[in-house]
């Protein structure tokens, strides 16, 4: 079954007029086939005077971890409109990926996905602390959302260093195999209950465990929907700014 994710990628172009956008590489590293290559992010700004710092929004892109998908998958130019809007900068890094369904099973399937995706999410997110202060960006104010894929090496990259993330906001993307997440910041996820490639049945096992592990948690169930649901993105939006506002500027989103 073709990843719907990647329709974001084939059949629409990102838009990212009244917004500035600075492409930087963060890291280098080696693909699935051991060839090494220099990963690079987005920096997406409000294009009219804000005050600095920003607030910094890491949005991790889904697509299954095999190509086309990237950095500028469609949809991360929607939300990235709503959040600069909204006072913050997004950060859209590159991940390994695999050339195909194929190539990821004989890796290793999943894990083997994630794991490099994650290593790259956290150098990306060094990186962007680090270099904040060049672009007007806050390093003490990060949170990360993840879409589809995304999400799966948004867990593992939260995992690695918890105390880097104020939030995380997971969007149909939660692992089968979920790391501890005893220490993770808020987390709100989003999920639609005929999701057949990331079964609902995974955000129980989540909620369960972030309750347990006593972390702040919420999820938006979305019924009768299937895997990325942007069709009712106007529904979960105000959600999703009130968690960033509450966890990022201690104010909620009206």
């Amino acid at each position: 079954m073709e990843n719907p994710e990647i329709q974001f990628r084939t059949r629409y172009q990102p838009d990212y007029t009244g917004m500035n956008l600075t492409e930087q590489p963060f890291c280098q590293m080696k693909d699935y086939t051991g060839v090494q290559h220099t990963y690079k992010l987005d920096i997406i700004t409000p294009q009219l005077a804000h005050a600095s710092p920003l607030p910094i929004i890491l949005f991790i892109h889904g697509g299954g971890f095999v190509e086309p998908c990237d950095k500028r998958q469609a949809y991360i130019s929607l939300f990235a409109r709503t959040l600069t809007q909204q006072g913050y900068a997004v950060v859209s890094p590159d991940y390994p990926l695999f050339a195909d369904n194929v190539a990821l099973e004989k890796a290793g399937g999943e894990p083997a996905g994630y794991q490099k995706a994650a290593c790259a999410v956290h150098q990306a997110c060094q990186y962007i602390q680090e270099q904040a202060n060049a672009f007007g960006l806050d390093p003490d104010r990060i949170a990360i959302i993840g879409g589809s894929a995304g999400g799966w090496a948004s867990f593992y990259a939260v995992a690695q260093a918890p105390a880097m993330y104020k939030a995380f906001i997971n969007l149909w993307g939660t692992p089968q195999i979920l790391p501890n997440v005893k220490d993770f910041p808020p987390v709100l996820s989003v999920h639609g209950t005929a999701d057949i490639l990331v079964p609902y049945q995974r955000e129980q096992i989540l909620q369960d465990g972030l309750e347990q592990a006593g972390v702040p948690h919420h999820l938006i169930t979305l019924e009768g929907s299937g895997h990325t649901p942007l069709d009712r993105m106007q529904e979960f939006l105000p959600a999703l700014l009130n968690w960033l506002d509450t966890y990022m500027k201690n104010a909620k989103h009206e």
